[in-house]
């Protein structure tokens, strides 16, 4: 936390002013309501030209009903592929010998490359006493040796098979390493409630008001916060497909603009998210007005003779109108009768 003496006006967001009481006020609030998480707390400090941020995490709650995509690995540099012409089990060009190198799914030719992996390790670290005398044996199909199958690795193989591609690849790769080396080549994917990537699951729905929580400062604006969440859990769909929606406790949602901060919504708003969520929603969800949201949690008998006044409202101020305009047009009648009538004169 800066220091420096606080100006004695803070910009709170597109066109809203703090005085430093009540910047300080909601601040501190905001810290003990939190006091236990202190991993939570914001915290605040000064720009260029006396500018106060804000930093700290929000609760952004998923409330998307479109289904949504995981990428399929993390964003890292990967290096070109080498022209598939022979594959040879000890060279480190090879996906099966080299042990530096991430592969990926895809640098596999055939799939049975995946199964010969657990064995020519396995192979590695064996050593054949007795082996079978006369020519080589082979596969009539693929023209490659016969493998005989190790009873160990059976199972082992048939497990595999049920895993995804990542994770496939990956523990092929961590065999033979280190903790260490596992930890720092390891690829930091969050996970969206439990749910990591899968490529038969890659495309799903989160459940509904489920709260992450990303880290932001009060100079980022609604669509910064949109590809900082986006971002996190590794997602592919386009940031404009989103919006950001303050829904509160009386029912009212509103949307956020392009211009508005979201965490200077949350300071205002308090710290609690049974006053007021921010959910993650389709761009176009439809907003409910204040006026409209104090009449949703009402029961439905109360709600009808709510109803039942207001017709009876509207019935009569439409009566009234007609009462209204019918003397109007008796007057007007009246009046261009005598205006239209013969004038007789008399002579004496």
């Amino acid at each position: 936390m800066n220091k420096a003496p606080l100006p004695a006006v803070i910009q709170a967001g597109s066109g809203r002013a703090l005085s430093r009481a009540g910047f300080l006020s909601l601040l501190n609030t905001y810290n003990c309501y939190l006091k236990d998480q202190t991993q939570l707390h914001l915290t605040y400090s000064q720009g260029h030209g006396g500018q106060v941020i804000v930093e700290g995490f929000l609760n952004i709650s998923w409330g998307v009903r479109r289904p949504i995509r995981l990428k399929i690995q993390d964003d890292k540099q990967i290096l070109p592929l080498q022209s598939p012409t022979s594959v040879d089990p000890t060279s480190q060009n090879s996906p099966l010998g080299s042990k530096s190198t991430m592969s990926r799914w895809g640098e596999y030719s055939e799939l049975h490359q995946i199964d010969e992996m657990a064995e020519t390790e396995a192979a590695q670290e064996t050593v054949v006493k007795d082996p079978l005398p006369g020519p080589p044996v082979y596969e009539t199909v693929t023209l490659r040796p016969m493998r005989h199958r190790s009873p160990e690795l059976e199972p082992e193989s048939n497990l595999v098979r049920c895993m995804s591609d990542v994770s496939l690849v990956k523990r092929r790769k961590g065999r033979g390493k280190s903790a260490a080396q596992r930890e720092k080549e390891k690829q930091h994917r969050f996970s969206i409630n439990g749910h990591f990537y899968n490529y038969k699951t890659s495309i799903f729905t989160p459940s509904f008001d489920t709260s992450p929580k990303v880290r932001i400062s009060s100079r980022m604006t609604t669509d910064q916060v949109i590809e900082q969440l986006l971002n996190k859990f590794k997602i592919e769909n386009d940031p404009q497909e989103f919006a950001l929606y303050c829904v509160h406790q009386s029912g009212e949602k509103r949307k956020l603009s392009h211009r508005d901060h979201p965490l200077w919504e949350r300071i205002l708003q308090g710290p609690s998210d049974d006053i007021m969520k921010v959910f993650l929603m389709d761009m176009h969800e439809e907003e409910v007005s204040n006026d409209v949201a104090q009449y949703l949690n009402l029961e439905l008998p109360i709600l009808d003779q709510f109803l039942l006044k207001l017709r009876e409202e509207e019935n009569r101020e439409i009566q009234r109108v007609i009462n209204k305009y019918q003397h109007q047009h008796r007057l007007l009648s009246h009046m261009l009768s005598f205006k239209t009538s013969p004038h007789i004169e008399t002579s004496v």
